[in-house]
């Protein structure tokens, strides 16, 4: 049983019954802690990938509602897609407690309820949520949404809480990213009409990074949609543009829109530097995309999951 299940913490939201763990003679104890350790020490230590199916959870802070979906499955190194279906979630969660997470930091424990009633997405499921630490003000969403993930797996790999993003780091990655859409000639007016629909703060090989998306949706009577995607890094010069994606598009309809939206960063490999969970988004479909860091650049190392109607 994972040890974060026996922890004892302050509770902020549903109440789960105690969890204990089971009693062992003196000598069957200690054999069972040493191996206990040793798992943890290879689960959290030990560079390369566990094998896990990664889910992504969401909370609408105005209604309340959360919603669990998987993004990839991880096994012996490779990542696979999931199936998008009531038999895989079944399979992967049942009625299993696991392990929460917000920005690699084990933040508390969730668990599928059943499918959602009005998802066009099977594998999506309604959860409760227990937190050992207030969500508090990490991420900035348009939408009043939070983002955590979860695991089938322990994956303990930052022992550092989020960091709040200021109204400055706001403002920052809203202007670059409106710098990134005037390179593709877009009108002051147009880049005005732009707005930042999501951004956070983050740590990346020990340093804060921002990382937001600015949108300038289709008006369907003669301008089309642009979406620009920025991830900044702090260096001795200031910060530093590592990572962008800016697109116009041409279909006042918004029938060829797509974009990049972050949702959380969580170090799957081991290697010190956390991966990005990105959320790539289209015309009433989606997917998810996980973005590596490789020396000074990142590229996209996995797309599949989501759904759409």
């Amino acid at each position: 049983m994972p040890i974060w299940m026996s922890l004892k913490s302050q509770h902020y939201s549903w109440n789960f019954p105690a969890i204990a763990l089971p009693s062992f003679a003196p000598a069957r104890a200690w054999r069972q802690l040493l191996a206990l350790c040793s798992l943890l020490l290879v689960t959290c230590s030990a560079p390369g990938y566990v094998d896990t199916v990664l889910f992504l959870v969401t909370q609408d802070r105005e209604h309340g509602g959360v919603t669990i979906e998987p993004v990839v499955k991880i096994e012996k190194g490779h990542f696979y897609e999931p199936t998008g279906d009531t038999k895989f979630m079944e399979r992967h969660t049942g009625e299993r407690v696991l392990p929460l997470y917000r920005q690699g930091q084990l933040v508390g424990r969730v668990q599928a309820t059943g499918a959602a009633e009005y998802s066009c997405y099977p594998a999506q499921y309604n959860a409760r949520l227990q937190l050992s630490v207030p969500a508090g003000p990490e991420t900035f969403s348009a939408q009043g949404l939070t983002y955590w993930l979860a695991s089938t797996a322990l994956l303990l790999d930052s022992p550092q809480p989020a960091a709040a993003l200021t109204a400055q780091e706001r403002t920052l990655v809203e202007r670059t990213a409106r710098e990134r859409l005037g390179q593709l000639g877009l009108t002051p007016s147009y880049l005005q009409a732009a707005q930042l629909t999501d951004a956070a703060r983050i740590t990346v090989a020990g340093k804060p990074a921002l990382v937001g998306t600015v949108s300038a949706l289709a008006d369907s009577v003669g301008r089309a949609g642009a979406t620009a995607f920025v991830l900044l890094e702090s260096t001795a010069a200031g910060w530093q543009v590592v990572y962008a994606e800016q697109k116009r598009f041409s279909d006042i309809y918004g029938q060829d829109f797509i974009g990049q939206v972050f949702r959380d960063t969580i170090d799957l490999d081991r290697d010190g530097t956390p991966e990005l969970i990105v959320e790539q988004t289209g015309n009433e479909v989606y997917r998810y995309q996980i973005l590596k860091r490789r020396g000074r650049t990142w590229e996209v190392i996995y797309t599949g999951g989501g759904g759409g109607c």
